[in-house]
């Protein structure tokens, strides 16, 4: 294999200093989606992420644990590995640096750096911070020499020290972020040129055994272990199987480094300029922004934090959907609880979820379970341009993975459900198949045979985000799943679906979240002090717009009616098509809802204030379908959802059990 055709993505290797947080598990999905659609593509990929465990903190938490601290980074490494095991991230390489392949690394290059000229010793004398392990120059520092980063104050030292001349590179370098070669995001390609315009010496690679034992030591001076940073940043090299071989990689010759933007001095200006010592090519980097909780960054003491309990709990697609649609990887993420399980809910349950559901559904309904075949010459315009944009998404998204625009990617993905959705609720497959003639049913199979074509293509294209989902999606439409290195080779041919398969699983991808009875459980009290909804406005709001009948209503005395009165209202089962907000109301909800062999009907329900449109897509509900329909401000209202009061005071449809029929009679 050529160069070409190989990947490196490398995670930073994380401080050994407590357990994974949300920071962590982004960029260490971030390189497993990365790998898993480079694979897609037919490239072959390693994929390497660690533990950083030698250095200052480390030794003095040790010493608070009463612990050795080769016995507290031993402890660490398990929580590690087994906290990506439960991602399922799929590395290649768990890095560690006390390891003895790593420590010998890290020696051999000091010896070659030093015998270059590269390495010499020095006074150092300047403010230093524990937790970030470094002396800080003047712009990093406050008015009161506070960390700018940790918010603590620093230290003041005057050491010996040996140092990298890092200052000999330093026009190497500024080409080479000019040119790109160092980052491709121009926000952090600036940021760099401004730290090394900054640059105050050269960089510390030291520490005396007097101050710090835990660490490498110095082949060329024993008296002196390796600055945390120099140790570091050689792991890269040492997953490869140390400086000699990443000479000659393959791999080393397309290496991405994932980052956070608060190491981006690091990895941007001093491990470019040991590259260059050692004569190997300075990798490329991917830097990432924070993840924010409700606009701040996250902190134990705000009470704000994201952690990987929460990210578990709640599973890892859902953090993937929200992380990587939100924006592409280098800008700042916000996550809000309520927007969180809002995204879940619109993109994964009613969005992909749903369209499987429902063309498995219809499957076996018209089809008795077989996939209908393509006929090519019989496909309409709107098929036809289903089918253009289908096929052209893997060459899209592939172009904006090479751009790291993930988010970018993801939203193409998604895109190409909306048209097969849309495609559906406008060829009314159950009235083609009501009508029953050849022509119907050829349009019929034709339709099902697009909504599979479009499920083939997201899955192979979506499998890098949701690996565990897509495969099942992709079995339960006959694909052979033992290899995804052609995944994207399949998206070629979009008329290549297994037509004749019999279905036999109908999986539940995903399945809807309560989005208020997760509120109440993540924010009681919280929710506990919002007022309470009074009945008279859900009266008020059911008399104005004939679409909602509210049990819970203040007068409660019952007004009997006859056997014959109630059998004239015609109360059907529905399934929810479509919901969005009625602009220029504050109350209403539109609704499409498919009623068997009644068809579709277009109901205004006044729910705005207790439920979100995305938490009806698709769900059973009750409604009077012989409502003598209703002209409005905002369009015809054709009959009324049937809807009561909750415990929590709230207004709800009924929903049902997916095993109600659509149409079918309440008697």
């Amino acid at each position: 294999m050529s160069s070409l055709s190989h990947r490196y993505y490398t995670t930073p290797i994380y401080y050994a200093n407590g357990s994974p947080h949300a920071g962590h598990v982004y960029t260490t999905l971030l390189a497993s989606i990365l790998k898993r659609h480079s694979i897609a593509r037919g490239f072959s990929c390693k994929m390497l992420t660690g533990m950083d465990e030698h250095g200052e903190a480390v030794e003095q938490r040790a010493k608070e644990e009463n612990k050795e601290p080769q016995q507290l980074v031993d402890e660490l490494a398990i929580v590690w590995e087994q906290s990506f095991q439960r991602l399922g991230v799929n590395y290649d390489i768990f890095l560690r640096t006390t390891s003895p392949a790593h420590i010998a690394n890290v020696q051999s290059i000091l010896t070659q750096c030093f015998d270059k000229g590269d390495i010499y010793y020095g006074e150092h004398d300047g403010h230093y911070c524990v937790r970030c392990e470094s002396f800080l120059t003047s712009s990093e520092r406050d008015s009161n020499d506070n960390c700018l980063v940790h918010k603590k104050p620093t230290e003041k030292r005057t050491e010996g020290n040996y140092f990298f001349r890092t200052s000999k590179y330093k026009n190497q370098i500024k080409t080479l972020i000019e040119n790109k070669q160092i980052t491709i995001q121009e926000r952090f390609s600036n940021e760099l040129l401004s730290i090394l315009e900054n640059l105050e010496g050269d960089l510390s690679i030291s520490r005396p055994k007097t101050r710090l034992t835990w660490g490498v030591e110095l082949p060329f001076d024993k008296s002196h272990v390796a600055y945390v940073w120099f140790d570091a940043l050689p792991n890269y090299i040492t997953g490869l199987g140390g400086i000699d071989a990443a000479r000659t990689s393959s791999y080393w010759e397309n290496v991405s480094h994932i980052l956070g933007k608060d190491i981006l001095k690091f990895h941007g200006i001093f491990w470019p300029a040991i590259c260059l010592s050692l004569g190997i090519k300075p990798a490329k980097l991917l830097v990432t922004g924070w993840i924010l909780k409700d606009g701040h960054k996250m902190s134990k003491s705000l009470g704000n934090v994201l952690s990987f309990t929460d990210i578990v709990y709640y599973g890892k697609d859902m953090f993937t959907n929200y992380v990587f649609r939100s924006v592409n990887p280098g800008e700042d993420i916000d996550v809000s609880w309520r927007t969180y399980f809002e995204r879940f809910n619109a993109d994964l349950a009613n969005g992909v979820g749903n369209l499987l559901s429902r063309s498995l559904s219809m499957v076996e309904k018209y089809f008795e379970r077989k996939i209908p075949a393509f006929i090519p010459e019989k496909l309409t315009e709107d098929q036809k341009n289903i089918v253009f944009v289908s096929s052209s998404c893997s060459y899209k998204v592939s172009k904006q993975f090479d751009d790291f625009c993930l988010a970018d990617a993801l939203n193409e993905i998604w895109g190409l459900i909306s048209l097969a959705d849309k495609h559906i609720t406008e060829a009314k497959p159950w009235n083609l198949f009501k009508q029953g003639d050849s022509e119907s049913m050829i349009y019929l199979s034709q339709v099902l045979a697009v909504s599979i074509g479009v499920l083939r293509i997201v899955g192979c294209l979506a499998h890098a985000f949701f690996p565990e989902k897509m495969i099942e999606l992709l079995e339960s439409i006959g694909e052979d799943t033992n290899t995804t290195q052609d995944f994207y080779d399949r998206c070629q041919d979009f008329f290549a679906i297994k037509s004749g398969h019999i279905v036999t699983h109908f999986p539940k991808l995903f399945q809807r979240i309560d989005i208020e009875a997760e509120m109440m459980r993540l924010q009681p009290f919280e929710n506990a002090q919002q007022p309470k909804k009074s009945s008279t406005v859900v009266n008020e709001c059911s008399n104005k717009s004939h679409t909602l009948k509210c049990a819970g209503v203040e007068n409660d005395s019952l007004s009997y009616v006859s056997i014959e009165d109630f059998a004239k209202v015609d109360i059907r089962v529905g399934r929810v098509l479509r919901a969005e907000v009625v602009e220029g109301s504050d109350k209403l909800i539109k609704l499409l809802v498919a009623v068997g062999d009644l068809g579709e009907k277009t109901i205004f329900a006044g729910l705005r204030q207790w439920v979100n449109p995305e938490d009806l897509a698709n769900r059973k509900v009750l409604v009077v379908a012989n409502l003598k329909p209703r002209k409005m401000k905002f369009g015809v209202s054709e009959g009324m959802l049937l809807a009561t009061d909750t415990c929590q005071d709230r207004i709800s449809p009924l929903f049902l059990s997916e095993d109600f029929k659509d149409g079918s009679r309440l008697s």
